[in-house]
């Protein structure tokens, strides 16, 4: 019996083992079927999972809609986003999925009733897809419901599970479902359906988007609305019933009105937007941009356009620069939608190269503050000038003698600009513009000479903002950072939110392009505001705000520029006809000023420039000249100025003479003896400057004249030739029947009522006498002329006489 019990025992241990083996391989087969199953659908599941073109999509800095373009394929797809509207989420899931963060990836459960229930009904008539599976649908394009492709899709949703969160999966969901047309995705449906973000959506909103991805194609809004109401009413009630809107909510969201059909879509900033597609195409970007002063800007830039358009004036730009964190705020390319192209309206002028007329004139003053080669009222010359066949004018054709150089700046005189940058160098000044952000100047400082100043060159709005931004910023990071530069101040202007980090105070510099005294010494200039005849009106601009501007006007009337600086902000304007065509009247601080202060009046500007005492000094200097004083200045005044002007030179205008004791005459040792010759400190201007200078200022006195038999043998500079200088290349045009026209030559003299003696190549060609003016009609070649005076003083100037 034992034997027989122990061989039972035995046999049952046995089977025992062959059933535990039997159910092991099973399980571990299984396993590792599955473990297949899951590594096929990892090696299956695309990498990455959507490669759809996007629609460039660009925001405010507070994530206001600024404008999109569509995406390569034509589809309003918005790119990914990183947050799923919270009504939209509950709709969907409780409408798609309800089980959605409980199941695997597929539900066995929905796949069963979808099953029975289509069998029944002879048709398919419900889905058992999860949002998982529907995802991996969509990165699949739709492809037929076959089995085989359903199993696909059971195994890459399973794999999604493990490759990704439920947030993401659903992120996925909302960014690529269906919407109807060519609407795709939850952020573009609401702009399109509703004209809002999908942060705003209401509930009867995310009801309607929640149920379009299920058939997005029957019941596309404005087509079977019946069908639609019906749907979207019924998730509705299914969300009231599920207690996640109350009765009061389900039934007003249930009275709210489908969509009719799609809005158009925000266009606040459509160069700005199209500066995007251009550059960043497919890409979701947040500027610095202020969508309320952008939205202000384009009505003053509209306003402006309709006055302007009645002198066929078309095109404007403004960009507005932060002063501080150097942010664009607001950025209007162009008058006008940039689909219309009636006037080239679609071209972003910001980013054009433009003539820069005399919107660079505070730099260069900047620059020979710098240099230490100019005071801020320093005399410069404004005579007639020629360089190598190159004229320049004043706006108005009068000229002053000579003018403080804060004077010339502020008035924007053309011809002491000349000579300011004539004295500090015209690679000195390009060099400079380099290092201050301006990149256009692309040439070699003899391609445009001396015309560079007076727009000769060309440059951007954008470069040109850019770079008074920057003064401005050296100005206060100097207040700020206690006498110290972050050496970034002429960095580009920001448009994007990642688009740079803070500097760091490791980084900070005492190398700078240009040092805060010297900008804060321009800034003193371009406050006084008043401008002269040719800018008449000015008057009209007066305004609380402390605002330090410069307008500029190109040759031909093509190019109107105003750009204004505060401690807060920097405004450029740009006015004129994108293709180049000119207009008379149109000027800068006619057509681009009025604009400009009027988007100085929507800013908020409380803080001002300090003076950086710390890099400025005090020197006595000459009032009537604005040198350093010398020895004979009898006239001073302390002022302050960048340490670097300590070794600017003293007056060169003031001389000590001897006179009688009226001041009336000279006296010499030739006539007269020690006792009667009494010492006077005299400001005497060179002749040419002479000449012009005291007709506005009548006072002026100069030398007094010689005392008859006094002047002696060594007198010089009693006469300058005005026209030509020397060694000018001169070529006389011809008239209608071609006799060549005349050659007017003139003379500064000391004593105007002498009687001057002109002699062409050693002939007599003519006297004068008062005004020292002559034509004559040289033939070509090389020529002298010389003058000669009644008391023997004499003059010669070489020119040439050129043939066409």
């Amino acid at each position: 019996m034992f034997f027989i019990s122990c061989l039972r025992q035995t046999s049952g241990n046995k089977m025992w083992v062959m059933h535990y083996k039997w159910n092991f391989r099973w399980i571990a087969g299984l396993s590792m079927l599955i473990l297949l199953w899951l590594l096929a659908g990892l090696l299956m599941l695309p990498r990455p999972l959507f490669n759809d073109p996007y629609a460039t999509v660009v925001y405010s800095k507070k994530n206001r809609l600024l404008g999109a373009r569509i995406a390569l394929d034509g589809q309003w797809r918005f790119p990914a986003g990183d947050t799923i509207p919270a009504k939209f989420k509950q709709a969907v899931l409780l409408f798609e999925d309800r089980h959605f963060y409980e199941h695997p990836g597929f539900n066995p459960v929905s796949i069963y009733h979808a099953l029975v229930a289509n069998l029944k009904a002879g048709k398919v008539v419900r889905g058992g897809s999860t949002l998982s599976q529907q995802v991996i649908r969509l990165s699949r394009k739709g492809k037929s419901r076959t089995l085989p492709e359903k199993i696909t899709e059971v195994t890459q949703a399973v794999a999604l599970e493990l490759n990704a969160s439920k947030e993401e999966i659903l992120q996925y969901f909302t960014d690529h479902a269906p919407m109807g047309g060519n609407i795709v995705g939850v952020e573009a449906a609401a702009w399109r359906y509703f004209g809002h973000p999908a942060t705003s959506l209401s509930w009867a909103e995310a009801a309607t988007l929640a149920v379009l991805p299920n058939a997005p194609s029957l019941i596309n809004p404005g087509k079977n609305r019946p069908h639609l109401l019906a749907k979207r009413n019924h998730l509705l009630e299914t969300m009231h019933q599920e207690g996640i809107v109350d009765s009061l909510t389900m039934v007003a969201s249930k009275l709210e009105p489908l969509p009719d059909k799609p809005y158009p879509l925000p266009n606040v900033a459509p160069h700005l937007v199209d500066y995007c597609l251009n550059n960043f195409r497919g890409q979701r970007l947040t500027t610095h941009v202020n969508f309320r002063l952008q939205e202000q800007v384009n009505r003053l830039v509209e306003e402006h356009h309709q006055q302007l358009s009645g002198n066929n004036i078309h095109n404007a730009a403004v960009l507005v620069v932060s002063v501080p964190d150097n942010h664009v705020v607001a950025y209007v390319g162009n008058t006008g939608e940039s689909e219309d192209r009636d006037h080239q309206n679609s071209v972003d002028v910001i980013r054009a190269n433009r003539s820069t007329g005399s919107i660079l004139k505070p730099l260069l003053y900047a620059g020979m503050q710098e240099a230490g080669i100019l005071l801020p009222n320093t005399l410069v010359a404004d005579i007639p000038s020629y360089y190598n066949n190159y004229h320049p004018t004043n706006f108005d054709d009068h000229y002053a003698g000579s003018v403080a150089a804060s004077e010339a700046l502020s008035r924007s005189l053309n011809v002491p600009a000349i000579f300011m940058l004539r004295d500090f160098g015209e690679g000195n000044f390009l060099r400079l513009l380099k290092k201050t952000g301006i990149t256009s100047f692309d040439k070699p400082a003899d391609y445009y000479g001396l015309s560079m100043i007076l727009g000769g060159g060309e440059a951007s709005l954008w470069e040109l903002t850019g770079m008074y931004a920057g003064m401005a910023r050296t100005v206060l990071n100097y207040d700020h950072l206690y006498g110290k530069y972050t050496g970034k101040e002429y960095d580009k202007p920001l448009l994007f939110l990642d688009e740079a980090a803070p500097v760091q105070k490791a980084q900070l510099s005492e190398e700078v392009p240009l040092h805060a005294a010297s900008i804060w010494l321009t800034y003193q200039s371009l406050e006084q505001v008043n401008r002269p005849g040719s800018e008449a009106g000015w008057e009209q601009f007066a305004s609380s705000q402390n605002i330090a501007w410069k307008t500029g006007t190109s040759f031909g009337f093509r190019d109107a520029w105003a750009i204004g600086t505060t401690a807060d902000y920097v405004v450029g304007v740009w006015v004129g006809n994108a293709d180049g065509e000119g207009r008379t009247g149109l000027t800068g601080t006619a057509s681009a000023a009025p604009l400009m202060f009027e988007v100085f009046q929507q800013l908020e500007t409380p803080n001002k420039f300090y003076p950086p005492y710390d890099e400025l000094v005090s020197v006595a200097v000459c009032k009537q000249s604005g040198h350093r004083s010398g020895l004979y200045c009898p006239d001073t005044d302390t002022i302050q100025i960048y340490e670097k002007g300590l070794e600017s030179s003293v007056c060169p205008y003031h001389q000590r003479i001897f006179t009688d004791s009226l001041h009336s005459v000279r006296l010499s040792l030739v006539c007269a003896t020690i006792g009667e010759m009494v010492p006077y400190d005299c400001f005497v201007l060179p002749p040419i400057q002479e000449w012009y200078y005291k007709k506005g200022h009548p006072l002026y006195r100069g030398l007094p004249p010689w005392k008859t038999g006094c002047s002696p043998e060594s007198e010089t500079d009693l006469m300058k030739f005005i026209y030509p200088i020397p060694g000018a290349s001169i070529l006389l045009p011809r008239d209608g029947d071609g006799t060549r026209l005349q050659l007017v030559l003139q003379i500064s003299h000391r004593e105007p009522e002498s009687e001057v003696f002109w002699h062409l190549d050693n002939e007599f060609v003519g006297v004068t006498k008062s005004i020292h003016q002559l034509s004559v009609v040289p033939k070509p070649g090389n020529h002298t002329m010389t003058v000669v005076d009644a008391s023997g003083a004499t003059a010669s100037v070489n020119f040439i006489i050129s043939e066409r």
